[in-house]
């Protein structure tokens, strides 16, 4: 009887120490009881100091402790603790309970060894275990800093939470080259999770916050144009986000043609090329974006700034004393499309475009660009008066724009030798420009408004100046601000005289015409028409005279047109100038007939011949005396002698046909009566 009572008593003890395998327990972190992943665990609070645990996760990864009170007025409070005791995540089955029973931490962490500690009401019971996800994508504590922040990738999404309301997250990423940063944060409907991206000096480059209203979806996105570097990205609660999960990523586009903050002042300005679209955004309403163009060679700039509706854009052109040279404000109209642009010239050097919000562009990107043009032939700011006035060249157009209202520009001009001086300027319906032509100390020459009425046309203002320096000054008079206004001084060469023209209309090879009178550099021209026509030839004289050779004038007779142009002026008037045709083909004997009659005239018949062809006939092979005459009115004639002689003998005829020389003459034969 004895011995079965101890048998009892063995198998009870025995059975209920089975029983409680799962129910093990520790009062510190320094005796932390040994537990296994994704195994459940009970236990029960008999100390005023908590229930300590430790487990170990072979890789990176995410740690859930799901815990549940077993007691029926009973509560747990689960904390998640690094090897010194702080705590990485923290639940309380109070207020995070969730309908399975459970209440759950999670905490992403590095490979490693960590504690649980699970506290309670003195004598309830609970139940808990620790699951884990092997990851390289969440976040892991501590990362409270800079100095503790997780390196990320680029492209690839992580998953962190915080801890409290008090709980910062920080992560780090490199940009191996200048690009666009696209940040991406998942939005949650009631929950607010604000976001940061500095520089690794501490410096603020970007804030955002995601949406929490009950419709929201999809991601909260931002780009921002950085340079090659590191840089850190602060992750903080708004509201409610405590056990929520949050999602990031990091987005990279290598690109050079895109704003590199920090750029806000001059001296930070990005230096950008020249007809190159660049891309970048306002980040608040007081944030200015500087950008510097070089210049190579005096040109015209054209700034262009993109539109979008509802918004606008102000961009200012400086040089580098920080004089505003030109500004524009993009059109915010609800149908508006294409690019707000602005033209100004500009010499060589270095200028600054300072791109800011006018009203309603925040976080909104634009384009803009600083396209160039290289020419001497545009007027270039600071023109505004006499001592600034732009130097033009005669014969030359030139362009220009009254960049405001009031805006004055001067030009600078000389006249090589006393003469007419004609001003061309370009008119354009319903623009007023009003032009003085003056001298440095102010005397009025000319002055005259242009013609608002005409859709095209010039105005033409001719005044009689002495050799010297002469400005030209050009005001608005009506709707002429940032039009384009053009135009040219010029002075006409004087026109070639007749008679140093010589033309010699060879046969058989080319043509010459010699100009005599020139000054080395003077520009001949020979026209075959009054007007327009064709250039036949052109050549600039290297001394007094110019000698211009001609493939063929033509056989006949005519003109040709002869203009000169000196240095420094305009082509001068076409000269007509005559030439005489070359010398026709000599006649042939088979064309001629001649009948040597006794007692009547004798008759000499020409065949093959074309109306006005005029023959003649000679008694010798030169000189001698001039028989006849007779001009062709069909294609042949017949000449009547008195008397050839009456013994047999030669005659020596000759063609002339209309514009053409006389040929030579041909000995004809006749018999005797």
């Amino acid at each position: 009887m004895k011995f079965s009572k101890i048998f009892v008593l063995t198998f009870l003890f025995v059975a209920i120490f089975l029983l409680n395998q799962n129910k093990i327990v520790s009062a510190s972190v320094s005796n932390a009881v040994q537990i296994n992943l994704y195994k459940t665990y009970t236990g029960e609070f008999n100390t005023y100091y908590g229930n300590y645990y430790k487990f170990t996760i072979p890789n990176d990864g995410n740690v859930a402790l799901w815990v549940k009170s077993t007691a029926d007025d009973g509560y747990v409070v689960g904390e998640i603790l690094d090897q010194n005791g702080e705590t990485l995540s923290k639940v309380d089955t109070s207020y995070d309970t969730l309908v399975s029973g459970y209440a759950i931490a999670q905490v992403g962490l590095p490979k490693g060894t960590y504690y649980i500690k699970n506290d309670g009401g003195y004598g309830s019971t609970y139940e808990f275990k620790v699951s884990y996800m092997a990851s390289n994508n969440y976040e892991k504590e501590v990362n409270d800093s800079m100095a503790t922040a997780n390196s990320i990738k680029l492209k690839e999404s992580y998953i962190g939470r915080m801890k409290d309301d008090y709980d910062e997250d920080f992560y780090t990423f490199t940009l191996p080259s200048d690009g666009k940063v696209k940040f991406s944060m998942k939005q949650k409907s009631g929950v607010k999770w604000y976001a940061s991206i500095y520089n690794s000096n501490g410096k603020l480059h970007e804030e955002i916050e995601t949406d929490s209203s009950t419709t929201v979806n999809g991601y909260e996105t931002n780009e921002i144009g950085l340079p090659k570097g590191t840089y850190y990205i602060k992750i903080e609660d708004g509201f409610y986000t405590r056990h929520e999960a949050y999602e990031i990523k990091v987005e990279f586009t290598s690109r050079s043609y895109y704003e590199k903050e920090f750029n806000n002042d001059a001296s930070t300005a990005n230096t950008i090329k020249l007809n190159q679209t660049y891309k970048g955004k306002i980040e608040d309403y007081d944030d200015s974006d500087f950008y510097k163009i070089i210049l190579p060679s005096d040109g015209i700039v054209t700034l262009s700034v993109n539109r979008k509706s509802g918004m606008s854009w102000q961009a200012e052109l400086f040089n580098t004393k920080g004089d505003k040279l030109e500004d524009l404000n993009t059109n915010a109209s609800s149908i508006v499309s294409g690019y707000e642009t602005k033209q100004i010239g500009l010499p060589k050097g270095t200028y600054y475009i300072n791109l800011s919000d006018y009203y309603g562009t925040e976080d909104t990107p634009y384009e803009i660009k600083a396209g160039f043009v290289n020419t001497n032939y545009y007027e270039k700011e600071f023109n505004n008066e006499i001592m600034t006035a732009n130097a033009v060249k005669l014969n030359q157009y030139y362009k220009g724009k009254l960049s405001q209202y009031d805006d004055v520009d001067v030009f600078k001009f000389s006249v090589p030798a006393d003469g007419n001086v004609t001003l061309l300027m370009k008119e354009e319906n319903g623009v007023n420009w009003e032009g003085t032509i003056q001298n440095s100390t102010g005397k009025e020459y000319s002055s005259f408004v242009t013609n608002s009425d005409a859709f095209s046309g010039n105005k033409y203002t001719t005044v009689s100046l002495k050799k010297g320096t002469y400005y030209f000054v050009i005001e608005g008079y009506a709707n002429a601000y940032q039009k384009t206004y053009e135009f040219m001084f010029y002075m006409k060469s004087n026109s070639v005289k007749t008679s140093n023209v010589k033309v010699i209309n060879n046969k058989s090879k080319s043509d010459s015409i010699s100009v005599s009178g020139l000054a080395k550099g003077d520009v001949v021209k020979v026209y075959n028409s009054s007007t327009k026509g064709t250039m036949l030839a052109s050549k600039t004289s290297t001394g007094s005279s110019a000698l211009l050779s001609i493939k063929q004038l033509g056989t006949k007779s005519g003109k040709v047109y002869v203009t000169v142009t000196k240095a420094g002026y305009t082509e001068s008037n076409r000269v007509a100038v005559t030439f005489t045709g070359e010398q026709a083909n000599a006649l042939v004997s088979s064309q001629v007939k001649i009948t040597n009659n006794k007692k009547k005239n004798d008759l000499i018949y020409v065949s093959k011949l074309k109306k006005s062809d005029v023959i003649k006939v000679y008694s010798a092979s030169t000189g001698g005396k001039l028989l006849a005459t007779s001009t062709s009115k069909g294609t042949s004639l017949s000449i009547s002698l008195k008397q050839l002689g009456t013994k047999a003998g030669t005659v020596y005829m000759t063609i002339t046909p209309a514009g053409m020389k006389e040929s030579t003459r041909t000995a004809i034969r006749y018999s005797k009566e």
